[in-house]
């Protein structure tokens, strides 16, 4: 039986894959109306159970009761016309296509006379934005929103599907702090309209600002199913690791710069930003803050040589460069791990040693002739001092978590004996205990003399890691502070107002 208050219970649910058991007898029941959190560390099990709820997977056992209805597994669309509705992290909307177009596609109305009626199309996404209040024009194409605008788009799209429970995986990933708290508006009226919601996110801090209750997974089975109003972040960590992350942390203490300047921007403009200057010193840990959009990371693509500045001077060890290409700064030590690994950092259909030698391949010839006992045994040691979890070095790369996967991108430079290290949201997608390893990489990276610049959206993590910050606003650079000066509070507020009034 069904208890009268759950819309959805998950009873003793197993998944296998070849050589994996992903669930293993995992119960999960969400409350009718509520916002129920759903966490658990990179390959805990956590999408694997969600796949398993919208169709795309099939259990191998146990069952699923939905509204009152054992569910048979007939697939995503099914599950769709049940009222199981699914916004992954990765859209799944159409570009070329408007915002009405999408809420509606495979479900268009239609005229008397068997045609799409797009009057109606657009009449009826635009009575679903009203009724949540958002703004949104619902003739424009998708290509021309931005991210917060998207998800917008796929929110109507659910709720155009009458959608009764909705699972949303890593929707703030990519939002900026005003497009987050639209969408934590938009949560609070789904939730008063009665749809219940899933939310699955690493950022911990979240949890307790959307969620009434957080359920736990490790290592594919359920650890823990708590009220937030009765649990912390640590007793979060703990759920998922199994061990207390407090004693694991690692703060960078204060300490004074080497006097070795490596690098040295003056004055550097482009389409994005202007007048930015810094000095960045040898096993220095550089941070640049702001909000989405302030042109952090403008600054570090600029100094690789992906985009081109238009006035100042970059130096690097005292003489004047200006990269007309990647290749130019790769050739001179410097890497770059950009924001989006997955496309920009990584060839994903590639193994991980071909990932790890692909800027580095002239390191591994004798006498003119690529040796692969050099790539094995270079690529083994950073699959062991970097702790990549991965079964071979042979594994293809999209097959690894999110975190080992950076893991393997910072493998890549090192290989490549790179100095200077730009490294573009480092955590962003990666749970909380392999958050814990890059730091410790980026910490020891430091203490080798390799010197690195952190663009981060979390504060915190600068605050751990950096000697110095520089806080961005809208293409300017309008603070600098050292770590023995750090005020989290005043790093905040200048980001967002964009005025330092010290």
């Amino acid at each position: 039986m069904q208890e009268q208050n759950n819309i959805l219970e998950m009873r003793k649910i197993d998944k296998l894959f070849p050589g994996v058991k992903a669930l293993d007898q995992v119960d999960f029941s969400v409350r009718r109306g509520e916002v129920h959190c759903l966490i658990g560390a990179n390959g805990a099990g956590k999408s694997t159970l969600m796949k398993v709820l919208s169709g795309a997977y099939v259990e191998d056992s146990g069952e699923i009761i939905f509204d009152g209805e054992k569910l048979k597994p007939h697939g995503t669309l099914e599950r769709k016309k049940k009222g199981i509705a699914v916004i992954y992290q990765e859209l799944s909307l159409v570009n070329e296509l408007t915002v009405g177009e999408n809420v509606y596609i495979n479900n268009y109305p239609k005229t008397k006379f068997g045609t799409v009626d797009w009057k109606e199309v657009y009449r009826k996404t635009q009575e679903i934005a009203d009724e949540m209040n958002m703004k949104i024009d619902v003739r424009a194409k998708v290509s021309d929103l931005n991210i917060g605008q998207r998800q917008m788009t796929e929110i109507m799209k659910a709720l155009a599907g009458n959608a009764k429970l909705i699972v949303m995986d890593e929707p703030s990933s990519t939002l900026s702090k005003r497009e987050f708290e639209t969408l934590i508006r938009l949560i609070r009226e789904l939730k008063e309209k009665g749809i219940t919601l899933i939310y699955i996110s690493h950022h911990l801090e979240e949890l307790f600002i959307v969620g009434d209750r957080i359920t736990i997974l490790r290592d594919g089975r359920f650890v823990a199913c708590r009220s937030a109003a009765e649990i912390n972040e640590d007793d979060l960590v703990e759920y998922m690791t199994g061990a207390k992350v407090s004693s694991q942390k690692t703060y960078v203490e204060a300490k004074p710069l080497n006097e070795e300047k490596v690098l040295e921007v003056k004055n550097l403009c482009n389409e994005k930003v202007s007048n930015i200057s810094f000095d960045l010193h040898r096993g220095e840990v550089l941070g640049l803050y702001g909000l989405v959009g302030a042109g952090r990371t403008e600054v570090i693509r600029s100094i690789f040589g992906a985009d081109p500045f238009s006035e100042g001077e970059i130096r690097l060890h005292g003489k004047p460069v200006h990269f007309k290409h990647t290749g130019e700064a790769i050739a001179n030590k410097i890497g770059l791990i950009p924001e989006n690994r997955k496309t920009q950092g990584l060839v994903q259909i590639l193994p991980v040693w071909e990932n790890m030698t692909m800027v580095a391949l002239d390191k591994c010839k004798k006498n003119k002739i690529i040796n692969y006992k050099i790539i094995q045994e270079t690529c083994e040691k950073y699959k062991k001092s970097l702790n990549i979890k991965t079964p071979s070095i042979n594994t293809i790369i999209q097959n690894l978590s999110g975190g080992n996967q950076q893991k393997v991108i910072i493998a890549k430079w090192l290989f490549r004996d790179c100095d200077i290290l730009l490294i573009d949201e480092p955590t962003q997608g990666i749970d909380v205990m392999v958050k814990e390893e890059i730091y410790k990489i980026i910490h020891q990276l430091s203490q080798e003399g390799k010197s690195m610049i952190v663009v981060s959206s979390e504060l915190d993590e600068l605050l751990r890691i950096c000697d110095n910050i520089i806080v961005m606003f809208d293409g300017k650079q309008i603070m600098s502070s050292s770590k023995e000066n750090f005020d989290a509070d005043k790093i905040l507020q200048v980001s967002v107002t964009g005025r330092n009034e010290s």
